[in-house]
């Protein structure tokens, strides 16, 4: 690759990607695989003509990286998030518990460490926003209340998957080095946010008065989102992550959905090298600096592992959830099953999961993690059509799942945020962070505690997971009650539509 031109390199990315991507298309996939197979095509596997440490591959992947989360924060806007209120927060919340703790389980169970699971369960709540929300207008059910629920969702789930990612590669550090970056992450996300919008607001109406355009203001914003994943880097922290929460306070502010329309191409042009650099590092040994291709028994443990956490999780999870608990946020059994439906096809987080993991796993999983993280992707986003095209009949497996709070068949009731489920969102956030720091710890002295010698399988894990229940106790009981308490802000208007006579006699 060193003797073709830069320029003449990018245009071949391009015309190869653009070929595969319009053929998945055709076939009725997403486009992201196309340029996923470009990489993988064009890397090691075959043509050696890019390879993943290149420093063009590399720029434009972490140029893609940065404008891909510039954009999710500027997709995350509390206001439109405040509208869907309780309904998103707590099935949000429920649904990561669910998938996460059930594909981390299994994880675990085939022989894996608690790292990968970790990860891997990370992965399974990370579903596309994009491909859900294009998916959502070619349907024309954008604006169905399970649409907008289903989105909100993806959208709260996007951000604290960023805040766990952070978390769960942080622990491959010292304590010390852990807990001060985790606090690092904290204190620069809040003073990012403070200090960008307040900024924000003094420049767009200077720009105003002066008569510049919406191009200035746009690049002022993406200048602004390097500067602050350059100062996040300087932190210890993945410059990407800097670009997120500029991109995140930039939102709140006027022209935040015009900067977003804005960056649209650039999300575009970038990403597909971001996918393509991805596609580089399928099968590659990033320490070893070679090409290490599975054997036929571990490619099929890789598509089998892939088959089952989504049968399990993405499926199984995702349909006993909303199903069972959605009616006690107001939600329909037939938008429970749409809702759950929309939240398949696994996509470009999955890929920001498995490059950074990629850095910090080691042996085999290091080498496993990318391919499973394609396989996931790719069953995911093909199994999202036909799930859709089957919508009656997995409506009618919803119906027939019981539900904590029954009701009768009626439109669904989205409930915003009141000031007393304000205080109920903020006491679950909370405990469950305090839960996270003690899963952290337990993580650390898992890593550090001794054996004892003790002849006992498992005695390790058994100690720390004893020790780890035990602390968690507390806080756990203080978020179920507080969940039960935020379901019961649901309950006047369900109430109304089961029993609708008995209500008016008494008014």
């Amino acid at each position: 690759m060193n003797e073709v031109l830069p320029l003449t390199t990018i245009g071949i990315i391009i015309l190869v990607a653009i070929v595969l991507s319009i053929f998945a298309k055709k076939i009725g996939q997403n486009a992201v695989l196309g340029f996923i197979i470009t990489g993988f095509l064009l890397g090691p596997f075959w043509l050696n003509f890019l390879h993943p440490k290149d420093p063009l591959v590399v720029g434009f992947a972490e140029m893609g990286l940065f404008v891909l989360l510039f954009y999710l924060g500027l997709e995350l806007s509390l206001k439109d998030f405040l509208k869907s209120g309780s309904t998103a927060f707590g099935l949000a919340i429920l649904d990561m518990i669910g998938l996460a703790g059930s594909g981390a389980l299994i994880m675990m169970a085939l022989g894996f460490s608690p790292l990968m699971s970790a990860i891997v369960g990370i992965m399974l709540f990370s579903a596309s926003t994009a491909i859900s929300a294009k998916f959502a207008i070619d349907k024309g059910i954008i604006r169905e209340p399970s649409t907008k629920i289903s989105l909100a969702i993806l959208i709260l789930q996007d951000f604290l998957g960023i805040l766990l990612l952070v978390f769960i590669l942080s622990l491959t550090a010292t304590q010390g080095s852990a807990i001060s970056l985790a606090f690092t992450a904290l204190m620069f996300a809040t003073a990012t946010f403070a200090v960008i919008q307040r900024l924000s607001k003094h420049v767009e109406k200077w720009m105003e008065e002066n008569k510049y355009g919406q191009t200035e203001v746009t690049l002022y914003a993406l200048g602004i989102g390097l500067v602050v994943a350059t100062l996040g880097s300087f932190l210890g922290l993945n410059s990407a992550l800097g670009a997120y929460f500029a991109g995140f306070a930039l939102a709140e502010t006027k022209a935040g959905e015009k900067i977003k329309k804005d960056v649209g191409f650039m999300r575009d042009f970038f990403l597909m090298f971001f996918f393509v650099a991805f596609g580089t590092t399928l099968f590659y040994n990033m320490d070893l600096n070679i090409l290490q291709l599975p054997n036929a028994q571990q490619l099929l443990f890789y598509i089998g592992v892939g088959i089952l956490l989504i049968a399990t999780c993405i499926i199984a999870i995702h349909g006993i959830i909303f199903s069972v608990i959605g009616g006690a946020f107001g939600l329909s059994k037939n938008d429970s099953a749409i809702s759950a439906v929309l939240l398949t096809p696994l996509g470009e987080f999955v890929v920001i999961i498995a490059t950074s993991a990629g850095k910090v796993l080691k042996g085999t999983e290091a080498v496993a993690i990318a391919p499973i993280a394609f396989l996931l992707i790719l069953i995911t986003v093909g199994i999202f059509q036909p799930l859709y095209n089957i919508l009656p009949f997995y409506q009618k497996i919803s119906k027939k799942l019981p539900a904590f709070f029954s009701k009768k068949e009626t439109e669904t009731q989205v409930k915003e945020l009141t000031p007393q489920t304000t205080k109920l969102v903020q006491k679950i956030a909370g405990n469950f962070l305090i839960i996270l720091s003690i899963t952290w710890i337990a993580f650390l002295l898992y890593e550090n505690l001794p054996n004892f010698g003790v002849p006992i399988p498992y005695s390790r894990e058994v100690t720390v997971s004893v020790l780890w229940f035990l602390a968690t106790v507390w806080p756990g009981i203080r978020i179920v009650k507080a969940f039960k308490k935020l379901i019961d802000c649901t309950k006047p208007v369900l109430v109304k539509e089961k029993w609708p006579k008995k209500i008016i006699q008494e008014n």
